[in-house]
């Protein structure tokens, strides 16, 4: 269910938060966005992707949209990827991006993304994260990392982090499907293979304020399952067929 009072004239940025259980938090976190955006005078949107949240989340999500157009809000079933697809299939701004929604990003570097990628020198730009939670998410986010880097050769040490934030026309091509955490490998992937310029800001993680963290023992399996089979599978040797005929293989 979407909000039918957002405009439709081009916004110059969406911004999509998936959503899941954040009921005590996700009014600060959008205050704190929305002040950050405006203070530097950008046209923007954000979307709300509700994702079947157990507690009162989509009650604040409708409360916050009310009163602001700039706001949509999106319902989708459970999974980050299916809130990032169903959010970036919402977005009409010229540059698009997604992030979490846990408070644990300084909205303050929003504006730098923004600037980097405007400056059309770079297809994208993202953050990367010099700290965790703790060491235990630290050492696990290292080695998910080096085991992408010796599968796929990816460039980056921080292939989830988020913000992201890159043109919308590009979406087509990319033509991202996980509906779990590893959307953001497969987006990594891809734009490797596409030979995309990127850009990575280092920001320090601030500590979660509320919510609860979606990552569990479930979503490491996932993820290793996920690397290894994706390495091999029909769905990216047809996409590359389709995307990279006249890129030097």
């Amino acid at each position: 269910m979407i909000s039918q009072k957002f405009t439709k004239n081009m916004s110059e940025f969406s911004l999509v938060l998936p959503v899941v259980n954040e009921a005590d938090i996700i009014e600060a976190v959008v205050r704190e966005i929305e002040h950050v955006l405006r203070a530097e005078k950008i046209n923007y949107e954000l979307i709300l992707v509700e994702n079947q949240s157990t507690d009162d989340t989509l009650r604040v999500l409708r409360k916050l949209s009310k009163n602001n157009s700039r706001i949509q809000i999106v319902e989708t079933r459970r999974g980050y990827g299916s809130a990032v697809l169903a959010g970036l299939q919402k977005a009409n701004g010229k540059y698009v991006g997604y992030m979490p929604s846990d408070g644990q990003i300084d909205p303050k570097i929003l504006p730098d993304l923004l600037k980097y990628a405007k400056s059309k020198n770079y297809d994208l730009v993202k953050v990367r994260r010099k700290t965790r939670e703790n060491i235990i998410r630290f050492l696990r986010s290292r080695i998910f990392n080096i085991l992408a880097h010796l599968l796929f050769h990816i460039p980056t040490w921080d292939i989830n982090g988020s913000p992201r934030i890159f043109l919308r026309t590009a979406l087509p091509t990319l033509e991202l499907s996980f509906r779990d955490s590893f959307i953001d490998t497969e987006f990594a992937i891809k734009a490797k293979l596409l030979n995309w310029k990127i850009k990575e800001l280092p920001i320090y993680n601030r500590d979660r304020i509320g919510g609860e963290s979606t990552v569990s023992i479930k979503t490491v399996v996932e993820f290793v399952k996920n690397l290894f089979s994706y390495r091999f599978s029909s769905s990216l040797k047809d996409w590359r067929k389709k995307h990279l005929l006249n890129l030097v293989q």
